[in-house]
């Protein structure tokens, strides 16, 4: 959603109009969003949410709110990046259920926290140094594209806070009719990747995501996976999220 260089987008379209008709103007005279997405199920391709991001702060801070097809604001996270731009830490509250889930460095330890209420596991990740953590997916396919782009295949570890464990996952490039984040009628130009579990075993557990990609200033212009957030009923959901970012 960011460029990893400045972490500032460059306007592709307008999302002044949606903003208006989903958020109560309460919540758009407080943040001045700066890229939306709006993600509808797989299942019916109903709109399931839309997720606005502001700004990078003086704290190299992003607010991610997530809104219903209501237009009520049910989610939020917060990301932090101190580090590298692949490593943001991350706190989401899901105040349907009070779930949090989160990924935080304290100093070379990252915790991954993850439950209901006041209920919240926690685990120690001492290893990390290379972990690609929650939208640090987006920076590691900027910073590493012209690898990916020669054909190679990349793998990486990837944090799962929710299972509070990590997974082995594996990027690369494929072609346009290969992925059904492809649109014939829109995007002919975009780049897809696919990133599925690394071992073949596990992806019997797991279905791969499918990215596309504007070439022109790699910018994520839809995602076609399991979403990180699930339903009002608490089961995962998948979802596609088209990407729109303002000036």
């Amino acid at each position: 959603m960011y460029r990893i260089n400045s972490l500032i987008p460059t306007n592709v379209m307008s999302v002044l109009l949606l903003m208006l008709t989903i958020v109560s103007l309460p919540v758009v005279a407080e943040k001045s969003y700066v890229v939306a997405g709006t993600a509808y199920n797989l299942e019916n391709n109903q709109l399931a949410y839309r997720e606005l991001y502001t700004a990078l702060d003086e704290n190299k801070s992003v607010t991610v709110d997530y809104f219903s097809p209501e237009g009520n604001l049910f989610a939020t996270k917060t990301l932090v990046y101190q580090g590298e731009f692949f490593q943001p830490s991350f706190e989401l509250q899901d105040n349907r259920d009070n779930e949090y889930i989160a990924a935080q460095f304290q100093g070379a330890r990252l915790v991954l926290s993850h439950g209901k209420s006041a209920n919240v596991n926690e685990k120690v990740i001492l290893d990390n140094a290379r972990l690609v953590i929650d939208a640090g997916f987006d920076a590691y396919i900027q910073m590493n594209w012209e690898q990916l782009m020669a054909g190679k295949r990349l793998k990486f570890e990837f944090a799962l806070p929710v299972r509070l464990s990590t997974i082995q996952l594996e990027a690369r490039k494929i072609k346009a009719s290969e992925s059904p984040a492809n649109d014939k009628e829109f995007g002919a130009d975009w780049v897809h990747f696919r990133i599925a579990p690394a071992k073949a075993f596990i992806s019997f557990f797991a279905d791969p995501i499918y990215l596309a990609y504007n070439p022109n200033g790699k910018f994520l212009m839809r995602f076609y996976g399991r979403s990180n957030l699930d339903n009002n009923a608490g089961d995962p959901v998948d979802v596609r999220i088209d990407y729109e970012y303002l000036n």
